[in-house]
């Protein structure tokens, strides 16, 4: 157990305590992402989703009752570009597959909706802005696209 700090008043671990914390979560993630994995390899190949809201999703003034997601648009120009828009926010992407911000991005490029100017209707703030039962739906969709085609 921690010992207290009456200095800072709280609970302090040990360095090795801290240590072992880190491992024990590296090695639940890792876990994680082998069943991932696993499972996306299991899924029918599909190159798209069509995803249905169970409430109509409201984005700058639009309704939406379903989206469709084509995963096979992408080039590898638009992972560079997803890449470079979170640089500049200062995130950091060490599995685009495991990072939801990536995903968001993916999604929102692989969106097939358009405007009349033939422009995209969402972007990624527009998917991380879904309700996150929606938001985990389409994002696992991307991430096993992504497992699949490695």
């Amino acid at each position: 157990m921690p010992a207290f700090s009456t200095q800072t008043g709280r609970n302090d671990f040990t360095m090795t305590e801290e240590k072992n914390l880190d491992l024990k979560t590296v090695a639940e993630d890792a876990a994680e992402a082998e069943r991932v994995a696993e499972e996306a390899s299991r899924e029918q190949e599909t190159g798209s989703y069509t995803h249905t809201f169970k409430n109509p999703f409201q984005w700058k003034g639009r309704t939406f009752e379903c989206l469709t997601f084509d995963w096979t648009v992408l080039k590898g120009r638009d992972h560079l570009e997803i890449e470079q828009e979170l640089i500049m926010k200062g995130r950091t992407l060490v599995s685009p597959a495991f990072t939801g911000d990536f995903l968001a991005g993916m999604a929102a490029r692989a969106c097939t909706e358009r405007d009349e100017a033939g422009k995209r209707v969402i972007d990624g703030q527009a998917v991380t802005d879904m309700p996150m039962a929606d938001f985990q739906t389409i994002t696992r969709k991307a991430r096993g696209f992504l497992l699949r085609v490695e």
